[in-house]
This record gives C-alpha cells, sequence and structure tokens, in this order.
C-alpha cells in the first residue's frame, strides 16, 4: 500500500498537539517537566546510547533528551553523543563512557553550577567562559576531579588489568586545576596533561602532551565554516561548535588534534559575496606538513555548501582531494549521509526515498525537513480536514531547534478553547524511528476527549513510524531542519 508521507506526519503531530491539551502527565510519566533552560540538551551522534533519568531504569535516549542533576548517560561500545549545557558548554561522550550529571543549577546573572561524575570512556568538554564567580564546571572521576572556568580539555578513564582505576587529563585550551583524592592538586596548563592512578597523589606537576597528528584548516576571511568528523561530531567557526575532540577554534583557523581516519563534511556559507574564498586542510605530524589540499570556490550571500575530503593516518599522513561541491538547502543536509532526499515537494521526496530504499537495500539514506515544510503540511492537512483529530486545532505553529520539535495549538472543543504546547523529541530505537512527547502544557480536557486522544495516539504513531522505509541510525534536530538518516532495509 502506497503511504502519505505528508497526511502520516500531520496525523502523528497533530495528535501529539491534542495530547498536549491536559493528558500528558496521564500517558508520559518519564516526563518531569525539566525546561532547557535548566537542562542539558542530548545530541545523538550514533545509536546505542541509554540514559537513565532519575529513579527509572536505563531506555534508548533521543535527540532532544533533557537532562538533569542525578540523570546517568551510558554509550555502548559503538554510541556516541554531545551533551550541550544551557551556557553553552558541552560535552562530547565517546564509545564505551558513563557520565552522571551529579550537578546542574542556574545561578545568577547566566552563571552555571554543573558537576559530571565520570566513571569509565573519553569525554571531551569545551567549556564556556564561566560568568559568575559562583559558576563552576567541574568533572570528577574515581581517583581525581578537575575543575575549570573556561577551557577544553579530555577526560579518559580506565580500568587497568589489576581492576584499579587510571585517570588522564589533557588540556588543550585554558587551564585545569587538578585535585587527586588521595591528596595533592596539579595544575594543567593548556598543551600539557597529567595522569592520576588509583590511591596516588597528584604529581607537582603537569607534562606536554606528546607530539601526535593533527588536522589545520585554514579559511579565507568572510567564510564561515565547520568540519564534520566520521562520527558527526562538529567543530568550526560556524556556530563555533566544538564538538570534535581535540578540536579547538580561533577566528578562521581550526585544528584538531590526533583525528579519526575517515571521510570529513567541510560546510561552508558566506556572509555576503566572495570572489575565489579557499579553505586549505593540512595533515601535520608535529610541526611538519605531511599532506595538503586547498577547496576554492567563489560564493554568493547566503550560499550553503558542502563538500567532503579523506583523512589518512598512515605514515606519511595523507588528505585526499575534495569531493565535488553541492548546494545544500539547509544544516540538516550537510550533515545527512548516503544519498540525501531533502529538495522537492515534500511527498515525492518521501516516494523518491521509498523507492530509492526498495532498490537499494542497505545503501545509506537520509530525508531531510525543514519546520516551514512540516508547518505547511500541517495547515493544508486542517483545511482539508483530514487529520481525523478528536478536536479542531487552529494557529498551529511549529519550530525545530537542538531541544526538539515545539509545538503550539489552540484546540476548539465543545467545553471552550485551549491552549496547547508541547515538545517531540526524535530518536531510533532498534533501528525504528521514535518521536516522544516531552514538556506538555494545557487546560484541562474531559475523560471522553482523554479517551479518543489516547486511541488515536497508538493508531497514528503504528501507523507512521512501523511504515518508515529505512533502517533509522540517527535523528539530528537542528535550527530549522530535522534530518533522519539510515540506511535502506536489507
Amino acid at each position: 500500500m502506497k503511504r502519505r508521507l505528508s497526511k502520516k506526519v500531520v496525523a502523528l503531530l497533530v495528535v501529539l498537539l491534542v495530547v498536549a491539551g491536559g493528558v500528558g502527565y496521564l500517558y508520559f510519566p518519564r516526563d518531569r517537566g525539566i525546561s532547557a533552560a535548566v537542562a542539558a540538551t542530548l545530541a545523538i551522534l550514533n545509536t546505542d546510547i541509554t540514559a537513565q533519568k532519575g529513579s527509572a531504569d536505563f531506555a534508548p535516549a533521543l535527540d532532544g533528551d533533557l537532562l538533569a542533576s542525578g540523570d546517568v548517560v551510558k554509550s555502548s561500545r559503538d554510541g556516541r553523543a554531545v551533551l550541550t549545557f544551557f551556557d553553552g558548554s558541552t560535552l562530547t561522550v565517546d564509545p564505551g563512557s558513563i557520565v552522571k550529571v551529579t550537578t546542574l543549577n542556574r545561578v545568577g546573572e547566566g552563571g552555571i553550577q554543573v558537576t559530571i561524575e565520570q566513571t569509565l570512556g573519553r569525554t571531551w568538554a569545551s567549556v564556556a567562559k564561566l560568568k559568575t564567580p559562583d559558576s563552576k564546571f567541574e568533572v570528577k572521576t574515581p581517583t581525581s576531579t578537575a575543575s575549570v572556568r573556561g577551557t577544553a580539555f579530555e577526560t579518559v578513564v580506565q580500568q587497568l588489568p589489576d581492576g584499579t582505576t587510571s585517570v588522564t587529563f589533557k588540556a588543550d585550551d585554558g587551564q585545569l586545576l587538578v585535585t587527586a583524592a588521595a591528596g595533592g592538586q596539579t595544575t594543567v596548563d593548556a598543551a600539557t596533561q597529567v595522569t592520576i592512578n588509583q590511591n596516588q597523589t597528584a604529581p607537582q606537576s603537569s607534562t606536554p602532551i606528546p607530539p601526535s597528528p593533527s588536522l589545520r584548516l585554514v579559511a579565507a576571511a568572510g567564510l564561515g565554516y565547520a568540519v564534520i568528523a566520521p562520527t558527526g561530531a562538529k567543530c568550526g567557526s560556524a556556530g563555533n561548535a566544538q564538538e570534535i575532540p581535540g578540536c579547538l577554534v580561533n577566528g578562521n583557523v581550526v585544528t584538531i588534534r590526533e583525528p579519526l581516519a575517515g571521510r570529513y563534511t567541510l560546510m561552508l556559507t558566506a556572509a555576503g559575496a566572495v570572489q575565489n574564498a579557499a579553505v586549505r586542510v593540512d595533515a601535520l605530524r608535529g610541526s611538519a606538513q605531511e599532506a595538503t589540499q586547498t577547496f576554492t570556490r567563489t560564493f554568493a550571500l547566503g550560499d550553503l555548501v558542502r563538500t567532503f575530503f579523506t583523512y589518512g593516518a598512515g605514515t606519511p599522513l595523507s588528505v585526499g582531494a575534495f569531493e565535488p561541491a553541492e548546494q545544500i538547502t539547509s544544516v540538516c543536509g550537510a550533515e545527512a549521509t548516503g544519498r540525501v532526499f531533502s529538495s522537492g515537494a515534500l511527498q515525492e521526496r518521501y516516494d523518491l526515498l521509498t523507492r530509492f530504499a526498495r532498490d537499494n537495500r542497505g545503501a545509506p539514506v537520509s530525508l531531510v525537513v525543514t519546520e516551514t515544510e512540516v508547518a505547511k503540511a500541517i495547515a493544508d492537512s486542517l483545511a482539508q480536514g483530514g487529520t481525523n483529530a478528536p478536536a479542531q486545532l487552529t494557529d498551529v505553529a511549529l519550530s525545530v531547534d537542538g531541544n526538539g520539535l515545539h509545538l503550539t495549538a489552540n484546540i476548539v472543543t465543545p467545553l471552550g478553547t485551549f491552549a496547547a504546547n508541547g515538545d517531540v523529541i526524535a530518536g531510533p530505537v532498534n533501528g525504528k524511528l521514535v518521536l516522544r512527547m516531552r514538556g506538555l502544557q494545557a487546560g484541562p480536557l474531559p475523560a471522553a476527549i482523554v479517551q479518543q486522544v489516547q486511541t488515536a495516539i497508538e493508531r497514528a504513531m503504528a501507523d507512521f513510524t512501523d511504515g518508515f522505509p529505512m533502517v533509522v541510525r540517527r535523528v539530528a534536530l537542528r535550527p530549522g531542519c530535522l534530518g533522519i538518516m539510515g540506511t535502506a532495509p536489507a
């Protein structure tokens, strides 16, 4: 049976909006009413990320999940994620890691107090300059605690063969103050590191980080850009993201310490017209350049372009030639993988995706949808009366950012009109697309409507998510768009 994307999407979103009219707390007990203004938002870079919220059991985490004090994130050997705190600081969680948000508070004048407890694995913290004297950002491990006031650093917690724990802190920027559980403190300046084993006191001084391979990207003035690693993590002057471990941004120069080998995406935009603008990529071993490539293009105002290059970590290091550049329509399009369906009418795009998945078993594929397209589809469906919702909805609005899909509407019933709003977060669970409500708010609705809504939720969710024509690996929520990435069924 041919599936109609627009009505499926709209039916699901509108039903979820109706849930916000008062029944959400009955049927979605995991929602704790946390606001993104006082929480850390989770972005899933690869599947197999689970989260424990409060006293609940571990459950698959979704893009846009909010974490507060006491919540735990655990990554499998393949899982990767980024926590973004309300002050803009980020914590990248690598495979095989366990981190707990022990403390997360907002203090006066935009300050933040964060304590992360890391018991295993590797993380990379890019900490915004703390705004108040009582602000803090610290990472606590079994052997030691690192405190900072605005820096970028790596924390590696390892289990040794004898069952004890060893922890290494590497500062790429700024300064750390590391306090050992067994006593003593070490100041760790930029480009140095310290290792503290279980039951050992802190050494008197840190040591230089050993020379290692690195990537350096240098862009022409007027270009904003971001490089996306094979893991999906970003770093660049556009948006000032520093999610890639070992990545630093200094104006239009980006450096990545110990980059992973593989295919990198380069996303570029220009604030104005720029003739023959260039980006150079150098592969360095220590200070010696072993490979280089340059990408050159003329940009018009507002152009958004992506290209790719491949980095090889052999001897010598290598940087492959840039692939042909392509114009894209959104940030989600830049991050999408495989065959990307991001242009044309929404229904036509979905039909093309379905045919591609049928004819290309196991191939990587992505669907990109903008908030404007979804909002228009909602308006068109409401005008046609095609949602079969148990109440009339008016003034529907939608926006998308890293915290989720934000929906508002008025629900018109014989008993009155109810203002409703709710968020939808998304992600893969066992290869299937899952959408979940978060932060539901609205006036009360009668029990009869509650039951109708419950039935509509079950029908709409099963109908849409069960028939999605790909094995979903990742859902990226970005300002103005969402990208659904995965592979065609094998």
